[in-house]
């Protein structure tokens, strides 16, 4: 049971990497902009800071393009 969720698991993110990669546009969760930069990360993960609304914070919107 677990080896057949691990297979199906596998195999999904097989077809993700088979997707053609867009670029990524960094959306701000709060006020919706786009002017969004990364803040600092690597042990304490990473953070972002907004431009336009100041937010700082882990969370962000990623938009295809």
């Amino acid at each position: 049971m677990i080896e057949d969720d691990i297979e199906a698991l596998e195999k999904e993110m097989l077809e993700e990497l088979k997707r053609p990669q867009g670029r990524q546009i960094l959306v701000c969760p709060v006020c919706g902009s786009t002017e969004v930069t990364y803040y600092m990360g690597l042990k304490t993960g990473y953070k972002y800071q907004c431009k336009s609304c100041n937010y700082v914070g882990p969370l962000v919107l990623e938009k295809e393009c």
